[in-house]
């Protein structure tokens, strides 16, 4: 089975971890350990100092064609940094097809009123968009609200939790086309079987969280479900290249 990681992360963080992958090298040494053939990476800097910073830090990533950038966008309305136009000028020239937010941690919201031209430019590009569950202000209201708002968005959700959070994101998978979700933090018996057999394999992709969770519990719980090879590819590797591949630059 190959697999092709969407949330993986390097560089020191400002709270070490146990094992820290500061390098393009170490995290590529850390996915052959694992099996993990590509992978879609942020810096950590992004979120735990400077956006701007970690985004430039992506650099060390060119070259490794296995190793995928994924930059980190922020509104501009404290105009700190590049306008929306400039910021996607630069994801265009860079060639980059996925971006991350944090806007909890930043101390933004995901709406009309601070992000709508930035979150508009996402939407008509097809640009993938990853935020985890806990940088929603409001949680899952949060992912509600913004999937309203921007109902034609490419959102792929993260960590949405070790206990079964399906009340919550099958509706949303149901209604709204471009929603998506990794599978970093499924950690419930029977979940992804009972999801795939009812919604298809087509909205999910496989997620390690890597440095911050260990891969292999995550690839074994894949490799082992009771679905179809088919279904465990296309979660493992397809589901994410096809969205990159719909990049309308």
């Amino acid at each position: 089975m190959q697999i092709f990681d969407c949330d993986a992360a390097f560089g020191r963080g400002t709270t070490p971890l146990p094992r820290e992958l500061e390098t393009a090298d170490d995290l590529l040494a850390e996915m052959e350990h694992c099996g993990i053939e590509q992978a879609l990476v942020w810096h950590r800097d992004a979120r735990e100092r400077s956006f701007a910073q970690g985004n430039a830090r992506l650099d060390a990533l060119k070259g490794h064609p296995h190793l995928h950038r994924s930059c980190t966008i922020m509104p501009h309305t404290a105009r700190e940094d590049f306008t929306e136009q400039e910021l996607f000028e630069y994801i265009q020239t860079e060639d980059i097809r996925a971006v991350r937010a944090f806007p909890a941690t930043h101390c933004y919201l995901l709406d009309p009123i601070s992000c709508g031209e930035l979150l508009g430019l996402l939407t008509a590009y097809r640009v993938p968009l990853f935020v985890s569950l806990s940088e929603f202000h409001d949680q899952w209201q949060g992912v509600y609200n913004l999937m309203r708002n921007f109902p034609h968005l490419t959102l792929v959700l993260t960590e949405t939790g070790c206990w079964g959070q399906d009340r919550y994101f099958r509706p949303l998978i149901r209604g709204f086309p471009r929603f998506f979700l990794s599978t970093n933090r499924f950690e419930t018996a029977g979940q992804l079987k009972s999801l795939v057999d009812d919604l298809g394999p087509e909205r999910l992709m496989f997620g390690s969280g890597l440095p911050f969770n260990n891969p292999g519990g995550y690839i074994m719980m894949l490799e082992r479900a009771d679905i179809s090879d088919e279904a465990k590819q296309a979660i493992a590797f397809g589901n994410l290249a096809n969205m990159l591949g719909e990049v309308a630059w």
